[in-house]
């Protein structure tokens, strides 16, 4: 894969920042200036995707994960994009299927059983969410949750350490902090 150069690496760490100020409209307009050619670079499909979700922009979000797993099938996030935004568009069965095919793929990728455990919970079926959730906590997932609150969008591909699964029921929240880059 092709690495980012200069400037277009600033492009994106400009794209970043406008994010975390919370100002979605300059992330794209800094995004928009990263050359078509570095347009399908992973780390530019997240903060693209990012900003689509920022921006309530969920059908673009989807379609932009869609393209994501077609281009780099073997990166657990571009799955979690897609079964994310299924799941914002109130779509959690369909949701929830597309991340079931992943797990054999991604065996030790905590955060697919949590959301897994969430579409679960969502589509009434407790004992299984409960399930997912065991799971989720065998893989270290739960280490990776903050002061025992949970921001799922964070735990996607956050490498912070945590202390303990809150006792509520798993539940995706808005979309505060969507998936942090690594």
């Amino acid at each position: 894969m092709r690495k980012l150069d200069y400037p277009e690496r600033h492009y994106l760490n400009f794209a970043l920042g406008w994010l975390e100020f919370g100002n979605p409209l300059e992330a794209k307009a800094a995004a928009d200036n990263i050359s078509r050619l570095n347009s399908l670079h992973p780390e530019v499909f997240l903060v693209r995707w990012r900003i689509h979700v920022r921006l309530g922009n969920w059908e673009a979000a989807r379609d932009l994960a869609r393209t994501f797993t077609r281009v780099f099938p073997n990166r657990p996030s571009g799955w979690l994009c897609l079964s994310y935004s299924l799941y914002k568009l109130k779509r959690p069965l369909e949701a929830y299927l597309q991340l079931l095919h992943q797990t054999t793929v991604f065996p030790n990728v905590s955060a697919i059983p949590y959301f897994l455990a969430c579409y679960a919970w969502a589509l009434g079926d407790h004992r299984r969410a409960g399930k997912w959730l065991a799971k989720f906590k065998t893989l270290g997932g739960d280490k990776k949750i903050k002061s025992g609150v949970l921001d799922h969008t964070e735990l996607l591909l956050s490498r912070e350490k945590a202390s303990t699964l809150p006792a509520a029921s798993p539940k995706p929240s808005d979309h505060r902090n969507p998936i942090a880059l690594p």
